[in-house]
């Protein structure tokens, strides 16, 4: 089982470099794209399975994602794989890599997709304009401000009439066979609604939520998507909670979780920082060893 992990990495190189070791057994290759702006930690090298991938500076919620994603898929998908990941550079492994094969070996798509709105990836989301080229979080920045106050006064004027095909939503979190990327990649580059398409999504809000998701589930690969495989801890704010203890007394104790679309068998957890060194050493010695 070849895999081919796409990695959107901006801080915490240290644990990056955790995640890449973990999950480099020899049946792996590591595309992590890193912004262009950014000087890489000398420590940290392109390698025959590590293969760095410049690009945009990515914002959060922003259109650049996408674009981040796509330019991982592009340059993976030329090797030709089994299965490409999507990951942060936050995320970590809890299991041993053998679970993560075995649940490969049953084949279909790993992406957590519903059909139409769900829970907060609601209408508002495509139904006005929002733009890339800020800092969303950084509430204090003028540049912040102005946008958003942009984007709200534009909500009185401007609205998008009709929704492009029947959208899709899920997580941005994914696993998809080699067949379903380069599915992806034949709309993006040679069908002719596409211009539309991504104009649409442009300027829709955390589109890489539901860019990838409407392809795929306007497509014959809608019907072998799975749950994904990546735990997040949502019941705090702010979320998704850094990964504890308290989780790996958790994840001791099931395999099997139940979230906003099903059950799921987790491989993944997400969020980890460079400070979560003991933790990491835990999981390493209670849970994939």
């Amino acid at each position: 089982m070849k895999i081919a992990y796409l990695i959107l990495a901006h801080n915490n190189y240290n644990h990056l470099k955790k995640l890449v070791n973990a999950l480099n057994d020899g049946n792996g290759v590591f595309f992590i794209h890193i912004d262009n702006t950014l000087k890489l930690p000398d420590d940290l090298n392109e390698s025959e399975n590590v293969v760095f991938v410049r690009g945009p500076k990515v914002n959060w919620a922003g259109w650049s994602t996408v674009e981040a994603i796509i330019s991982l898929l592009r340059t993976a998908t030329k090797y030709g794989f089994d299965y490409y990941f999507f990951l942060s550079g936050a995320d970590y492994p809890i299991r041993p890599n053998s679970f993560l094969y075995s649940q490969l070996s049953t084949g279909g798509e790993f992406m957590n997709i519903k059909k139409g709105f769900y829970n907060n990836k609601s209408e508002w989301r495509f139904k006005y304009y929002y733009f890339d080229g800020f800092d969303r979080r950084n509430i204090r920045s003028i540049k912040t401000v102005f946008f958003y106050l942009l984007e709200k006064s534009m909500r009185l004027f401007f609205q998008k009439k009709v929704f492009f095909k029947q959208i899709y939503v899920g997580s941005t979190w994914w696993g998809l066979s080699h067949d379903c990327c380069l599915f992806v990649l034949h709309f993006i580059d040679h069908d002719e609604e596409y211009k539309k398409y991504k104009r649409f999504f442009k300027t829709s809000w955390a589109s890489d939520e539901s860019f990838f998701q409407t392809i795929i589930g306007n497509s014959p690969f809608y019907s072998t998507c799975k749950t994904h495989l990546t735990y997040q801890d949502w019941s705090a704010n702010p979320a998704p909670v850094w990964i504890n203890k308290n989780h790996i007394e958790l994840f001791k104790k099931q395999t099997e979780f139940i979230g906003d679309y099903g059950k799921f068998m987790p491989f993944f957890a997400r969020k980890f920082k460079d400070e979560s060194t003991d933790v990491v050493e835990s999981i390493e010695k209670e849970l994939r060893k």
